[in-house]
């Protein structure tokens, strides 16, 4: 027995109410599951965008501990420098100032210190030698206000040590200074470093967002990139904030990271790596920048169960509208298309539903039928310019009538083509022979020779056209350097010069008859009325070749290439002679592309696709 058996009749006897109850069911399901996957993804949404701050703190807090080991390796290379030497303070003076100007800009000053090797001191008394900045020259160390870690001092473990100061301020700048011993043990390299200039260096994966060091042991701001004046407290209170409270409660030494959600931001702090340093960078982040992900996925999730809670509805509501009638009308409607009644209306109405897609398919289904039957009698009364042609018919019934009017528009151009060519030539030859054979001589003969040869290279002409034009392409892999050579063999070209620009791996695959008829005639032409030179060019791709021949004459007249744009022969416009159109079938039946420049000479475009050997 199947479920439906113990549903009651009235449910059972009408669909409408049994997919309504289904459609309540599964929103009802749908709400539930997409309410937990709300949170559920929420949850970790979050999650992930408070690592992605954390990880950007930690590559700023990486790159500054970098940069730290860097600028020691910098101070200890320079304390071995051997321009420096006590012997010569003029010398020591000019490489600081050199060696300067070719450190990186936050690079402050350079200056050499005196001091006694075997006495501790804590770097203010000591003499300043030579410096960058010379109005230290001959004074204590204690004029630049540099203030040393109160655990080190000015003292050093060997002449390869480097020590690095605290965070200082001198006037509205900051800065933190290293110092390495030079080689004799009495002398002391100290570099002056301004962290303001490499604040500027910060980046931040959010817009928005602020990057400041703290001080390991004070939780002071020692630099940021907004160029504070000074070191400040961090936010007005060290212990006022989960940050600061971490930074005190924990050895300097130690490596900490983490981050702290606020109702406005988003920070995340981590210790700069390196033994000397006791720094922590940290990442502020607005919160609305940090979480916009989050608060964006929440919201499109409500907007989805919203989306999908309606769009149950608007079904049920639909189906109380009596979608079972209008799929009838719509049936017999259908059927009396398929009888040949194509005068059925079909009313597509006001309905923007599933029905009212059904009834403008079937509008759709209708317009196309008649469109194909209005392209049918269009082209059973050879009407081409009929705007009824130019309308798109998609599938496989659109392609062969287009493919039936191509071929039959085609078919009658070349018809009237060559009629009217053959037609305005023979009248023209024949007038000629006519003219000397009333006066025959020697010169006679031999116009009434040269007018009948024309008529049968004419005729010879439009003969290998139409078989060109009737055989199936043979696709061949083609040497277009041996295939161009080959034709301009055949051409008396005794006043011209030509050249060629075409390398030997450039192939192309299509019909090799064809080819050589397309070729043919454009060299012809170029030859006879070129002025003086010919240049050909190909080049190959793995869509085919494109070839060009130019020539310095005057260029093919308008009046020539119209008909060819046409596809139409007039009376009052027709090409004089055969060559052009020989050429435009060539490529049309080589499936390629053919263009003409006339701006200065004549410069013939053909694009050639490589054939399909199927």
């Amino acid at each position: 027995m199947s479920l439906e058996s113990y549903l009651p009749t009235s449910v059972r006897s009408r669909y409408a109410l049994k997919l309504l109850g289904i459609s309540l069911l599964i929103v009802l399901v749908i709400t539930a599951l997409t309410t937990v996957t709300v949170f559920q993804i929420s949850d970790r949404v979050r999650d992930n965008q408070l690592r992605s701050v954390e990880t950007n703190a930690e590559l700023e807090a990486r790159a500054l501990g970098q940069w730290i080991d860097g600028k020691q390796q910098v101070v200890r290379t320079l304390s071995n420098h051997e321009g420096l030497t006590p012997v010569s303070e003029n010398r020591t003076q000019a490489t600081l100032m050199a060696e300067l100007d070719a450190l990186s800009a936050e690079t402050a000053s350079l200056s050499v210190v005196e001091r006694s090797p075997h006495t501790r001191s804590d770097g203010t008394t000591e003499p300043i030698v030579a410096s960058t900045d010379t109005r230290f020259v001959g004074r204590p160390l204690s004029v630049s206000d540099i203030n040393w870690k109160p655990t080190v001092g000015f003292n050093f473990d060997d002449t390869d040590d480097v020590i690095l100061s605290l965070v200082y301020t001198d006037g509205d700048e900051t800065f933190v200074a290293l110092a390495s011993p030079m080689p004799d043990g009495e002398h002391v390299l100290v570099a002056e470093y301004q962290t303001s200039v490499r604040a500027e260096r910060f980046t931040s994966a959010v817009s928005g967002t602020d990057t400041l060091v703290l001080g390991g042991f004070t939780a002071y701001v020692l630099f940021d990139e907004n160029e504070s004046n000074g070191i400040t407290p961090y936010e007005g209170g060290r212990l006022n904030t989960t940050i600061g409270r971490t930074i005190l409660q924990s050895d300097p030494t130690t490596d900490i990271h983490g981050t702290v959600l606020t109702d406005t931001e988003v920070k995340a702090y981590y210790s700069v790596p390196g033994k000397k340093v006791d720094w922590v960078v940290v990442k502020e982040v607005p919160r609305s920048q940090a979480l916009a992900v989050t608060d964006r996925v929440q919201r499109d999730l409500w907007l989805l169960v919203a989306i999908v809670i309606a769009g149950f509805l608007l079904i049920g509501a639909v189906i109380q509208l009596g979608p079972i009638r209008s799929i009838k009308q719509l049936a017999r409607q259908a059927n009396a298309i398929a009888e040949g009644d194509l005068s059925v209306d079909i009313d597509h109405g006001n309905r923007i539903d599933e029905v009212g897609e059904v009834r403008s398919a079937f509008g759709n289904t209708k317009a196309y039928i008649e469109t194909i039957t209005a392209q049918a009698e269009a082209l059973s009364r050879q009407a081409f310019d009929d705007d009824v042609l130019e309308a798109d018919v998609p599938g496989r019934v659109g392609e062969s009538v287009a493919t039936m009017h191509h071929d039959l528009q085609q078919f009658i151009t070349r018809l009237e083509v060559l009629n009217r060519i053959l037609r305005h030539n023979l009248r023209n030859q024949i007038d000629v022979i006519n003219t000397h054979a009333e006066m025959l001589d020697g010169d006679h003969r031999e116009a009434i020779l040269a007018a009948t040869g024309t008529l049968a290279s004419l005729g010879t002409r439009a003969r290998h056209i139409d078989h060109i034009l009737s055989k199936d392409p043979q696709p061949t892999p083609i040497d277009l350097a041996d295939r161009i050579e080959a034709v301009l063999s055949d051409i008396e070209a005794s006043d011209v010069t030509i050249s060629t620009a075409v390398s030997d791996d450039v192939t192309v695959r299509t019909d090799p008859e064809i080819l050589a008829t397309v070729l043919r005639s454009p060299l012809e032409n170029a030859v006879r009325y070129a002025d003086s030179s010919v240049r050909i060019s190909a080049k190959s791709s793995d869509q085919g070749c494109t070839i060009e021949i130019s020539d310095d004459g005057p260029g093919i007249p308008t009046a020539e290439l119209e008909p060819l744009a046409t596809e139409r022969e007039t009376p009052l416009q027709h090409g004089r002679g055969l060559g052009l159109w020989e050429l435009k079938w060539g490529v049309d039946k080589l499936d390629g592309d053919l263009s003409f420049v006339t701006d200065d000479g004549t410069t013939v475009v053909i694009r050639l696709p490589n054939l399909d050997a199927a």
